[in-house]
């Protein structure tokens, strides 16, 4: 009954970097002395926009802004149209 009282704890994910064949931890995770572990690497974060791109995705937003979203308007149905009444009925 040991291996269920083992398999029924949490698991436990620590960030960390690789590099060069190492795997550096960033924290020490707490209750472990060894342990099976599954490595899973992410992509690197995206780099940091230049001022000039920055500037220009303000200016594509306030022009998207102002442009504003098209949802539509008058003439709107009617309510026998919405309804698909016969309105001789």
């Amino acid at each position: 009954m040991r291996a269920n009282t083992e398999a029924a704890k949490v698991l436990t994910a620590v960030e960390g970097i690789y590099e060069d064949g190492e795997i550096e931890l960033l924290e020490r995770p707490e209750g472990l002395q060894r342990a099976r572990v599954i490595v899973t690497f992410l992509p690197s974060p995206p780099s940091e926009p230049s001022p000039r791109e920055r500037e220009e995705a303000r200016k594509r937003m306030l022009n998207r802004m102002r442009e504003g979203i098209d949802l539509g308007g008058p003439p709107y149905p009617t309510r026998e149209e919405i309804y698909e009444r016969d309105p001789k009925a």
